[in-house]
């Protein structure tokens, strides 16, 4: 399946779609979270890497049912001293 991968510029919000689908006309996600995020990346989820986190299987059957992935990722940076 050919997939568009579209960010925001700090990495926190992800929105998956197929290829072209045009991401203003979907249904059941709030405009503030399509606000900012960037053109897409095209991937082919047969050879295509996903973002560190997501599960290729759960990515594919969202899409498949409603369309779209979306998710909101939260990153831990832990700081070790020497």
């Amino acid at each position: 399946m050919q997939l568009d991968i579209y960010r925001d510029q700090a990495l926190e919000r992800v929105l998956i779609v197929k290829r072209n689908a045009d991401i203003k006309q979907i249904t059941g996600i709030k405009p503030e979270f399509l606000n900012r995020l960037a053109q897409p990346d095209h991937i082919d989820s047969d050879s295509g890497r996903l973002p560190t986190g997501l599960k290729l299987e759960e990515v594919i059957e969202a899409v498949s049912a409603r369309g779209y992935f979306a998710t909101t990722l939260i990153v831990n940076i832990k700081e070790i001293d020497n």
